[in-house]
């Protein structure tokens, strides 16, 4: 890793041959996806006319979560390289059952497709962030996943846009031939990085013998999280942020339908917003988190979704865009610093458990609060929610406050990137310093 290291710090995290590889992959991916997954439920809908059957897709899709334990334990035995390949190659042979859907009574197909979504999505994530810290330097993790992330953000914006025009006009068979397409591209992506020391390391080569061995090894990443005070940490205040953020996803409608008296087409408007200003942060949260650690950028990202929700609930136009900017500047950097700082302060052989850890923590009760905002939005109206939940993302901002320094980098010098053979060399460490 010592070279790749050296030539990732020296000119930036893309002059690195594997990671401009495994990005325009993923980049194809990612496109994919998004727009696969609005076109489920777009199909869904038409073919039933029912809006809960087409929920039913994003159900689904979240509770997959509740697998994550052993998709982590999965992608912690075997190399994640090849578990990327096969999980992208089995999902891409499944998007073909698409294929054969054309009357209401084989929405059944659609359903299977998204739970099998769901499932490959978890182990994805766990896999691929296994795969990046054994690429990157840990000085240089939360550049990458910030570059990443605003891909992410980037892909939220054009995927739908084109899934959806794509269904409109050739229907959802042409989509899921182009979905098996790029899942194809991401595939050849992995297979043409080189191998170097670490790219296929594992964990233990067997699973625990008896039931009590293999329940330790299952919960190794919810204790490892919990053990270590620094994540522990950052995923509560990520968890108490957005426990109720999935209220959010029910309640924009009634703010830009009632709070607006716009047309429902201008959700598209305000996630544009938002997503632009998601592509914006999560190229330059990796620089911020070298020069003041990861916890300050949390906590600024926290406060900032405060505020931004906050704006919005004024329900005036000013405050809807600003709001929105400010939730698209906001949540990457919560995001990206929670990830760098689990994969910092995690051994190679729990990547994988602790990163599903966190996203089951974290994402569980996002989708439980989609199912109460649901509930709640005709009582209450959408301004009692904003504002709730900007008290929750507050909260958690300013339950960091105390503990900046703790991730605050000692040596300065990572910040500048020099000397960059030294941070290479401090790099292969694996653990980041209190």
């Amino acid at each position: 890793m010592g070279r790749a290291g050296g030539a990732v710090l020296k000119t930036g995290v893309l002059a690195d041959r594997n990671l401009r590889v495994l990005f325009a992959g993923q980049t194809m991916n990612m496109i994919g996806n998004t727009a696969m997954i609005i076109v489920l439920g777009i199909w869904v809908k038409d073919l039933t006319g029912s809006s809960g059957a087409a929920g039913l897709i994003f159900l689904l899709l979240a509770a997959a979560a509740l697998l994550a334990p052993a998709a982590g334990l999965v992608v912690d035995r075997f190399p994640r390289r090849r578990l990327l390949v096969v999980n992208d190659s089995v999902t891409g042979l499944v998007v073909g059952l698409l294929l054969l859907v054309h009357h209401r009574d084989q929405v059944w197909l659609i359903y299977l497709v998204a739970g099998v979504y769901g499932i490959s999505g978890i182990g994805y994530r766990a896999a691929r962030g296994g795969l990046l810290h054994s690429m990157v330097p840990d000085q240089r993790l939360g550049e990458v996943n910030g570059l990443f992330a605003s891909l992410s953000q980037g892909m939220r914006i054009v995927g739908p846009l084109a899934g959806a025009a794509i269904y409109a006009a050739w229907g959802g068979g042409v989509v899921a031939v182009a979905d098996m397409g790029t899942f194809a591209v991401s595939v050849a992506s992995y297979l043409a990085l080189s191998r170097f020391c670490d790219l296929e390391r594992t964990g233990q080569d067997r699973l625990g013998r008896t039931p009590g061995e293999f329940l330790s090894e299952l919960t190794a990443g919810v204790r490892h999280l919990l053990g270590d005070a620094v994540i522990r940490r950052v995923v509560i205040a990520s968890t108490v942020g957005f426990a109720g953020a999935g209220m959010i996803d029910v309640a924009m409608f009634s703010l830009v339908d009632q709070g607006l008296g716009r047309p429902t087409s201008w959700i598209g408007v305000l996630t544009g917003v938002q997503g632009a200003g998601s592509v914006l942060a999560g190229l330059s949260v990796g620089p911020a988190m070298r020069r003041t650690g990861e916890y300050s950028v949390a906590c600024a990202g926290f406060l900032l979704n405060g505020i931004g929700l906050a704006a919005a609930s004024t329900a005036t136009l000013a405050g809807a865009l600003s709001g929105s900017a400010l939730i698209g500047i906001g949540l990457p950097m919560v995001l990206v610093a929670e990830l760098t700082v689990l994969q910092r302060r995690t051994p190679a052989g729990l990547q994988g458990r602790a990163v599903a850890a966190s996203e089951a923590i974290i994402n569980t009760p996002f989708s439980v609060a989609i199912a109460v905002g649901a509930s709640l939005i005709a009582v209450v109206g959408f301004r009692p929610i904003y504002l709730g939940v900007a008290g929750g993302f507050t909260i958690a901002g300013l339950a960091l406050l105390p503990y900046l320094n703790t991730t605050k980098p000692k040596d300065t010098t990572w910040a500048a990137g020099k000397p960059a053979e030294a941070a290479a060399e401090v790099a292969v460490a694996g653990q980041a310093p209190e």
